[in-house]
């Protein structure tokens, strides 16, 4: 069985990159991190601060067991390349999960492609 997707969009550019997927209408959205899904999943987040898990996605992970990867979106703003996706790093490094992929923003054309890949070996 697939695993869910699972999204946290602060400018509403994690929710368009699951909408471009074609997987908004199944995902589950993290509004303030005590929604539940059974089973494995895969998240979609954004990073704040200097490299930051946001506090509803870092709350949900540590009530929802079962990430099996993660895709990040961030910045590569002068102000944020220093951190550009840290917080898609730090998942994978918290819970021993891959990074699907880093997109700046929305992505591109092929970043879809990539994950569209990465969702597929899951």
């Amino acid at each position: 069985m697939a695993p869910k997707i699972v999204y946290a969009s602060k400018t509403g550019n994690v929710q368009t990159v699951v909408e471009q997927l074609g997987l908004l209408p199944e995902a589950v959205k993290i509004v303030d991190g005590t929604e539940h899904v059974d089973g494995d999943f895969v998240l979609f987040t954004y990073t704040v601060g200097k490299g930051q898990i946001p506090k509803p996605v870092r709350a949900f992970l540590e009530s929802n067991p079962g990430v099996v990867a993660v895709v990040g979106s961030g910045s590569t703003a002068k102000s944020h390349i220093d951190t550009f996706n840290f917080a898609a790093k730090r998942v994978s490094e918290t819970y021993g999960v891959p990074v699907i992929a880093k997109l700046d923003g929305v992505g591109t054309s092929e970043d879809l492609e990539v994950i569209r890949a990465g969702l597929a070996a899951l």
